[in-house]
């Protein structure tokens, strides 16, 4: 039997002894814990009898007490000797174990004490002092008392009410009408537990309800109970039995009212806990055991744990003796096999160490076996055929095929012939092959193996097969390598420039014909040379330095002089490269350089460089030149932060003098001036000559603009002087355009002399024979201007315009009376624009008409597709004072409406600017009216921001007029902002105008406005602008504020209390940013000055009356704001923080009564109803 079985039937009766353990242990345990269960069921069944006891027990107490007290209802008066013949009797009729005494407590008040003494007289019941003395108001003191067991009792005349635990059982028994138990009553130390047990008496009053009377009352010793209970309960371990009675369900050890045994250190896993309940009243019973193991059986665990492990020892002795048994039988058979393992394991070392010699050996080691009848096999192939030929060995074992097949078609018939060669003669085999591998590629096979004849006559070949691709390859490679390099040779022999080579030592290796030719030698006198031979030192120095550059790894291409043998500078562009020794290009093993002859390219460059650069008659800067030094000049004042000056000069009357007197006469002139120009200005600075008769000057390293000046009146000068030409006298002047470099926006060298060149035909415009100074800004603005209008265009063709529409409607019906159309630009980059983006851009050019034209076509488009959906609106449209005042503007409105003859022109609202009447009034008021007559409705736009004539009133035909809404905005917190808007509601209603307020932001804007007439409006408050489809669900969606149709018109005599109102608003507030923030000044508003009081001061005294308290209130207000000014000069922030905001409180009051005033019913005495707050802080 092996190690591991021996160790495993060991391991087996280990588990089987560790199994039975285990098993015995777990059923003991369990076992115990049945036992240890039924325990705590006997106990728990012991707990629920003495629980059930003690329930009878009380109830029986209970039905004591009621039963005296039904004595009570039972007769009209019960005197002390009734009262003790009662307790007689029921003490000898049951046992009262546990009640010592019982009696009657009489309530009775304050106001009956001396009626009821008389009558306690008046029956012979005497004797009685009521205690602890004092009045009272109740009284509820013991009249009757009968012992019954003669240990506790009252004493008489005590009243029960001063004792709190009694007089709470007194009034819940009282409330319950049922037996309530007191709490346990506070004794001498070792005195029994003794509480007391009520039942309520009532008698007829003559009343709705029966009158309390008394208590019947029962002393209770909750020991003797207890102990007597316990006695009926026998238990044959009551000497280890722990029983405790709380007063109520916590086991605090105040609260402990009853114990018997003694208190156990821990609690047992017996406890149980009952609560005991008499009407509300709990006692908590905690039954314990002091030595819960009394109380278990553990006879039967006892016997489980002796069986179990008797049981398994057996086991485990059966098992070891047959362990034992198999052990013996089998080290015999062990011995035996071992030997042969061991011959075994000699031989397998062997072949694994062939194996592995044949494995490492690069190629494959065979044997190869040809038979006389042909066929072919490989006995035995190392595993390097898979590395050849990707097979594996068994597969050529009893076949050579798959090797054969692998064999190229080129190469298999020489193989062959060698195999039987050697096959033939007995000679080694030794031959190279290719063969085509599985991925395709072609290899390079050596074969070499000694053949031997068997007696069968087959002939077995041993030997080896490597790869020799690599060898193969790079021969071929090398071959190929000699051919090319000779022909390559032959190649540059032909090519007219210098080749060369040279090593690292500076020593020719190689040149070709030509540069044989220069050099005037052959290759066997150059290879080993160095440049000192052949050219002067200067020169060959030079080379060196060059040559040192490529070794380091350079690539140079440089140009070489070298004087030729005839004196004649020649001059070489030479190019050389580092010949490197591997692909790695990690170290350099000599150069290689061509040489050509640029002599003559050298010498036409600078003829052209001569001719593109520079003017042929004034020899000065050409335009070509002069963009070269412009940029070089803009560069240098970036660099040095300077500013430079390019001045434009044409000449004035040279085209008259060319023609009077002919080209060369203009020539002569140019030149003189030309020269005269050069000279004054100063070195650095560039003239060139641009075209005929025009010059550019670049003026460099200027201060500012202004050190400029001198410079260009002296080039003015230059050109004005006269040129003596053979005794006439010619003389031209000069105009110049200067622009300054660098400006705000980064500009190219062409933009400089376009601003220039615009600057000089301004001089020209001027008078001439002066210069003019380019406006930067102005051409900023023109270009910015332009731009604005092409992408403007480009937005109107490729129609990303848009129009959004806001809501107008009644505050107070919540109709919706119309809608403003409001043009957007849906722009591709930056998205949505308001009209501020691009609109002032239009304003008075042409596009502004095509614009206002596409508006209404828009507006009337949607007009009609909101007329098929069932909903029927009003459209108002802007118009632009240029579209208002075309001569033709009536008649193209016409032609726009006629292409929507299915539309009410009275649903199209033409709002006008009130500045864009400006100019002929009485033109455009007739246009207006024409466009009445079309059916149009006109409104007066913006109303206020100009001059709000009354003249533009009476003769502009507009139904309606909107308010602006810089006059709507502020009204909440400037009074002036509210009495301006009240003026101008009032001027467009004297003339018979609907009135409108835009910008109503708030429901508080809403309000104001109703409250002073105004109920159309429309702004952010209401709605936003908002896209066409979004409308008609808006609309109907959309409901006023709630209190809005309520919300009445104030009187216009009480208009100055709500200006007062919006006065005393602003005034909390600039308040509150002085405190938020140091340094602000205070403001100030005297209580004199304010409008409240101004206006007060006017009224009478019967219209002063209502306003007692308002006057109150704003007197209080202005005190309290002078405290809070003093404690913030003081520097008190706390102090002054807190009676802001007692300042806020009384300002919220104030507001409430300046609303209860401003309200009409309330004024009229009738109630107010549903009414808006005033803003308050």
């Amino acid at each position: 039997m092996s190690r591991l079985s021996t160790f495993a039937l060991h391991s087996i009766s280990w588990l089987v002894l560790a199994g039975g353990l285990t098993f015995t242990s777990v059923a003991a345990l369990s076992q115990k814990q049945q036992q240890d269960e039924r325990a705590v069921q006997e106990f728990s069944t012991l707990a629920d009898r003495l629980t059930l006891k003690l329930r009878e027990r009380l109830s029986g107490y209970s039905l004591l007490t009621r039963s005296s007290a039904a004595l009570f209802n039972a007769s009209t008066m019960v005197t002390p000797a009734d009262w003790q013949q009662f307790a007689a009797r029921i003490k000898s009729g049951q046992s009262l174990d546990g009640i010592d005494s019982l009696g009657f407590a009489r309530f009775i008040s304050e106001q009956e004490r001396h009626t009821h003494n008389a009558t306690l007289k008046k029956n012979n019941i005497a004797g009685y002092t009521i205690s602890p003395p004092g009045k009272r108001d109740n009284y509820g003191y013991v009249l009757y008392q009968a012992n019954l067991n003669n240990i506790a009792s009252l004493p008489s005349g005590l009243d029960l009410l001063t004792k709190p635990p009694l007089r709470l059982a007194m009034e819940r028994a009282a409330e319950t009408k049922k037996t309530i138990m007191s709490g346990k009553l506070h004794t001498a130390t070792g005195t029994p537990s003794v509480m007391v047990l009520f039942d309520a008496v009532f008698k007829e009053s003559g009343q709705a309800e029966q009158a309390l009377y008394g208590w019947v009352f029962a002393i209770m010793n909750v020991n003797d109970m207890l102990s007597n209970i316990l006695t009926g309960l026998p238990h044959p371990h009551s000497q280890w039995l722990s029983v405790k009675v709380y007063d109520g369900n916590n086991a605090a050890p105040a609260a402990l009212v009853y114990q018997q045994g003694e208190a156990a250190d821990t609690v047992s896993p017996l406890q149980q806990q009952r609560v005991i309940d008499l009407n509300g009243h709990q006692w908590l019973l905690v039954l314990d055991s002091l030595k819960p193991a009394a109380f278990t059986d553990n006879v039967p665990t006892l016997l489980t744990l002796t069986a179990g492990f008797a049981l398994t020892l057996l086991l485990v002795l059966l098992l070891r003796t047959s362990l034992n048994t198999r052990i013996r039988a089998t080290q015999l058979a062990e011995q035996l096999s071992e030997d042969i393992r061991r011959q075994e394991t000699r031989f397998n070392q062997l072949e694994n160490r062939f194996k592995t010699i044949a494995s490492r050996v690069p190629g494959m080691i065979f044997e190869f076996r040809l038979q006389s009848n042909g066929h072919s096999s490989f006995p035995y192939a190392s595993d390097g055929i898979h590395r050849l030929y990707g097979i594996h060995p068994e597969q050529v074992k009893k076949n050579a095929a798959p090797v054969f097949d692998a064999v190229h078609s080129d190469d298999m018939e020489e193989l062959i012939n060698s195999m039987h060669h050697s096959a033939h003669t007995l000679t080694p085999w030794r031959h190279e092959f290719r063969i085509t591998s599985n991925d395709g590629r072609t290899r390079w096979l050596q074969g070499d193996a000694l053949p031997q004849r068997e007696e069968s006559g087959a002939t077995n070949w041993c030997g080896v097969i490597t790869d020799m691709t690599y060898r193969k390859e790079a021969e071929l490679a090398l071959k190929s390598a000699n051919n090319q390099t000779r022909h390559f040779r032959e190649a540059l022999d032909h090519v007219s420039s210098f080749i060369y080579m040279k090593d690292s030592r500076f020593r020719y290796i190689y040149a070709n014909r030509a540069a044989l030719e220069q050099f005037g030698c052959n290759s066997t006198t150059l290879i080993g040379g160095q440049d000192e031979q052949f050219f002067s030192s200067e020169v060959a120095h030079a080379l060196r330095e060059s040559d040192n550059r490529v070794l380091a790894g350079e690539s140079l291409s440089e140009e070489v002089e070298i004087m030729g043998k005839d004196g004649r500078r020649i001059v070489y562009m030479d190019v050389k490269t580092p010949i490197f020794d591997d692909p790695e290009q990690q170290e350099i093993i000599g150069l290689i350089g061509i040489r050509t002859d640029i002599t003559l390219l050298k010498n036409s460059e600078q003829q052209l460089r001569q001719l593109a650069h520079f003017d042929p008659l004034t020899k000065l800067h050409n335009r070509v030149l002069l963009s070269d030094r412009l940029n070089q000049a803009m560069s240098q004042a970036r660099r040095h932060q300077q500013c430079l000056a390019v001045a434009y000069l044409d000449l004035d009357g040279f085209k008259a003098i060319n023609d009077t007197h002919g080209h060369n006469a203009g020539d002569k002139l140019l030149m003189t001036v030309a020269a005269r120009m050069k000279d004054v200005i100063r070195e650095g600075d560039t003239l060139a000559r641009v075209g005929g008769d025009e010059f550019v000057a670049i003026l460099l390293d200027l201060k500012d603009t202004h050190h400029c000046k001198p410079q260009l009146s002296r080039l003015l000068q230059a050109a004005a002087k006269p040129v003596d030409m053979d005794g006439l006298e010619l003389k031209v002047t000069a105009s110049l355009g200067v622009t300054f470099y660098p400006q705000p926006e980064e500009l190219e060298p062409d933009q400089l002399l376009r601003q220039a060149d615009q600057a000089m035909y301004q001089a020209k415009l001027s008078g001439k024979n002066r210069y003019h100074l380019f406006d930067t800004e102005q051409d900023r603005d023109m270009r910015t201007h332009h731009e604005s209008l092409e992408h403007i265009r480009h937005a109107l063709h490729n129609g990303e315009f848009v129009l959004y529409y806001q809501p107008k409607v009644n505050m107070r019906t919540g109709q919706l009376v119309g809608a403003e159309a409001l043009i957007r630009w849906q722009h591709p980059q930056q998205g949505l624009l308001t009209p501020a983006h691009f609109l002032p851009a239009i304003e008075e050019h042409p596009m502004a008409i095509e614009v206002g034209n596409w508006v209404i076509d828009a507006a009337l488009q949607q007009i009609r597709e909101w007329r098929n959906q069932g909903l029927e609106l009003v459209v108002s449209v802007n118009l632009g004072a240029r579209q208002l005042r075309q001569s033709d503007f009536v008649e193209r409105l016409q032609q726009l409406l006629g292409h929507y003859p299915d539309i009410n022109p009275a649903w199209l609202e033409l709002e006008v600017l009130e500045t864009s009447t400006l100019g002929d009034l009485a033109q455009i008021s007739e246009r207006l009216r024409r466009c009445r007559q079309l059916g149009l409705n006109i409104s007066l736009d913006d109303f206020g921001t100009g001059y709000s004539s009354l003249t533009y009133l009476k003769q502009l035909p507009a139904g309606m007029v909107k308010v602006d809404q810089s006059f709507v905005r502020d009204i909440l917190e400037d009074p002036e902002d509210l009495t301006i808007l009240d003026g101008v509601i009032s001027l467009a209603r004297a003339f018979g105008r609907s009135v409108i307020a835009e910008g109503v932001e708030t429901i508080q804007h809403g309000d104001m406005l109703l409250r002073i007439g105004c109920e159309l409006a429309q702004g952010y408050g209401i709605a936003h602008p908002m896209p066409a489809a979004d409308i008609p669900k808006w609309a109907s969606a959309w409901k006023p504020a709630p209190h809005w149709a309520s919300l009445a018109k104030t009187d216009r005599n009480m208009l100055p209390l709500l200006y007062a109102g919006i006065e005393q608003m602003a005034w909390i507030e600039s308040m509150r940013s002085a405190l938020d923030h140091p340094g602000t000044p205070w403001p100030q508003l005297s209580r004199e000055h304010s409008r409240f009081e101004t206006w007060y001061r006017q009224c009478s005294t019967e219209e002063r009356a209502p306003l007692t308290r308002l006057s109150g209130l704003h007197q209080q207000l202005h005190e309290l704001a002078s405290r809070l000014h003093a404690s913030h000069q003081a520097g008190q922030e706390q102090q002054a923080s807190d009676e802001f905001q007692e300042l806020c409180q009384l300002h919220r009051q104030l507001t409430a009564e300046l609303e209860r005033v401003l309200t009409p019913s309330s004024r009229s005495h009738h109630p107010a109803g549903i009414r808006p707050r005033l803003r308050t802080v």
